[in-house]
């Protein structure tokens, strides 16, 4: 699979991230290849998929800027 960040530069939190991103993608592949009963069932299964990864991401995204804060010497306290 397709990995959206390198996996030396990954920490723990990176590698969780990273992983919740992979799974709601390949749901959102069983899906697509899966069958049901009605195209409704199967639009609204892929909507609910598509808004779990669409959650990963900006996670991700999140995450990755944490970490570019943390290096610009910007990190925020908590």
């Amino acid at each position: 699979m397709l990995s959206v960040m390198k996996r030396s530069a990954m920490c723990r939190d990176c590698e969780t991230v990273e992983r919740e991103y992979q799974l709601a993608v390949a749901e959102i592949y069983s899906v697509v290849g899966g069958r049901f009963g009605t195209v409704s069932e199967k639009l609204r299964e892929l909507f609910r998929c598509q808004d779990v990864r669409d959650k990963a991401v900006k996670a991700l995204d999140e995450h990755k800027r944490a970490h570019a804060r943390t290096v610009s010497g910007r990190r925020r306290a908590a």
